[in-house]
């Protein structure tokens, strides 16, 4: 009898641990399967920036058409939203949900006209052309009316890339007035073009704070993009804004480097989607376990009969 009572006391203990230990994996599966959703849900706003579009590339920022395709496709495939260039600033002061992608090419090369136009023509993308003031009129560049009929037929919004593309520090250490020279340019190409320049993205993404504030107090431009990677929100610094720039061959095994994207997919919808998998083996784990406590249960049930 008295060990009847031992076996009992033993068998009660198990089912109780089981029982616990049980509880304590559905509710560790339920909190990691909600955060890790949450996680996938993650608001992205992110500004990728493109050079020259070409059939053979030569240099690191230059991409083929299907190859940028490829991403653009990439991109809609994990939700991505293609932003207006007009509806960018409301969506960066005010705040978003959903996945969120900005296209921007920089300098204005003859080949630029013919991607701009594409991704327009194909995916119905308004993309963010940054013109530098001296490279009108100069051969392999876009000319004055090209800029106006991707204006007028593809949407194109048109901010600054300076006077000349040199580093705004070096024109700072040349003594130049620097805030004077751009905002110059800002306003004869804002009359060239029928519209307010507002957005500078800086030469070779070149600043610094004495950049910053030439800028901020001599012009009008009330954003400033950098080639920094990062995504946007309401609170990043409006003068240091992050874009994605496009360069091939980075990686040690020659690959692309995806923009040295936390993008494709985002990082946070990695680490979710990683979480609920784990979440998802414990809540099996947990299903074994709550059999293993049934077994428990019914076998008191039979030793308190017994007993």
């Amino acid at each position: 009898m008295a060990d009847g009572n031992l076996t009992l006391k033993k068998l009660r203990f198990k089912y109780i641990s089981c029982l616990f230990l049980s509880i304590i994996m559905y509710i560790a599966a339920t909190a990691g399967f909600i955060y890790g959703y949450k996680l996938t849900q993650t608001p992205v706003l992110a500004v990728l920036l493109f050079h020259d579009v070409l059939e053979k590339p030569q240099a690191p920022w230059e991409i083929t058409p299907n190859k940028l395709y490829y991403y653009i496709d990439k991109l809609l495939a994990l939700k991505y939203k293609p932003v207006d260039p007009n509806n960018f600033e409301n969506l960066l002061n005010n705040g978003f949900e959903g996945r969120h992608f900005m296209i921007t090419f920089d300098d204005g090369s003859e080949n630029e006209y013919q991607a701009i136009e594409n991704l327009y023509k194909k995916y119905g993308i308004k993309s963010v052309l940054f013109i530098l003031e001296d490279r009108f009129g100069i051969p392999r560049n876009i000319t004055v009316e090209g800029v106006k009929t991707l204006q007028k037929e593809c949407g194109t919004y048109l901010g600054l890339h300076g006077r000349y593309h040199k580093k705004y520090t070096e024109q700072l250490k040349e003594k130049t007035d620097l805030g004077k020279i751009t905002e110059g340019s800002r306003i004869k190409l804002s009359n060239m073009f029928n519209c307010n320049l507002k957005w500078i993205a800086y030469p070779f993404g070149d600043y610094n704070q004495k950049v910053i504030e030439e800028l901020k107090t001599k012009t009008a431009a009330n954003l400033a993009f950098t080639i920094e990677s990062g995504n946007l929100n309401n609170s990043t610094d409006k003068m240091t804004l992050n874009r994605y720039m496009y360069l091939g061959g980075q990686n040690p095994n020659g690959e692309d480097s995806d923009f040295n994207m936390g993008l494709l997919p985002p990082a946070d919808y990695s680490n979710g989607q990683l979480i609920i998998t784990l979440s998802a083996m414990v809540f099996f784990f947990a299903l074994s376990r709550s059999y293993l406590c049934w077994k428990y249960y019914k076998a008191l049930q039979i030793l308190k009969i017994k007993a």
